[in-house]
Formats: structure tokens, C-alpha cells, sequence
């Protein structure tokens, strides 16, 4: 019996870290392309001049892999995915409101 092991190194990224275009598109799984269109979208915001010099906030690599898995997975177009991500994202924000105003209204006893 043959038994295969994969190890997996990763480091911890603060809001302060930046990420190379290729490593984005690897770790995303989409192409770079696929990003340069998403940054013209303001789905992102590189720094760099030109795209191969893009760095990306490591805030942003949460949205890219949600990205990455509405195109990959369900074959959703980079626009479409950009609406659904900024959809999913005010969803969740009004959810943490509606959070914060039931704990106003239901004092813990």
C-alpha cells in the first residue's frame, strides 16, 4: 500500500503584507487576466505601475479566493462575481448590525 502525504507551509499574513500578482493567481487559482479585470472593476486595488509589478493588501486575498471559486466553480464572469462578492459582503454587514441592534434591545440578564 502506497501512502501519500502532502505538507502544506503557509504563513500568517497581517493587514500590513502585500502579495505579488503571481502569487495571488496561484494561490486564487485564476489567471491574470481574470485579475486585471478585477482590479478595473475596483474588486481590488493594486499598487504598481504596470500589472506585473501588482501587489495586493493581504485584506484582499479573502475576496480573491471567493473570486476565484464563483468563476472556477460555478463559471461565473469576473463582473458577475463582482457583484456577488460586494452582494455577500453588505449581506454580512447588515447581518453583524442587526447583531449589534438585537443585543441593544435584549440586554444579556
Amino acid at each position: 500500500m502506497v501512502q501519500v502525504t502532502n505538507i502544506t507551509t503557509g504563513q500568517v499574513l497581517g493587514d500590513g503584507e502585500w502579495i505579488a500578482l503571481t502569487e495571488i493567481c496561484r494561490v486564487c487559482r485564476i489567471d491574470a487576466g481574470a485579475v486585471h479585470e478585477l482590479a478595473e472593476l475596483g474588486v481590488v486595488s493594486p499598487r504598481g505601475k504596470v500589472p506585473e509589478e501588482w501587489e495586493f493588501p493581504a485584506a484582499a486575498l479573502r475576496r480573491l479566493l471567493l473570486v476565484g471559486r464563483l468563476m472556477r466553480d460555478l463559471g461565473v464572469n469576473a463582473s458577475g462575481a463582482a457583484l456577488a462578492v460586494e452582494l455577500l459582503e453588505a449581506q454580512h454587514a447588515l447581518e453583524r448590525q442587526i447583531h449589534r441592534l438585537e443585543r441593544l434591545v435584549r440586554p444579556e440578564g
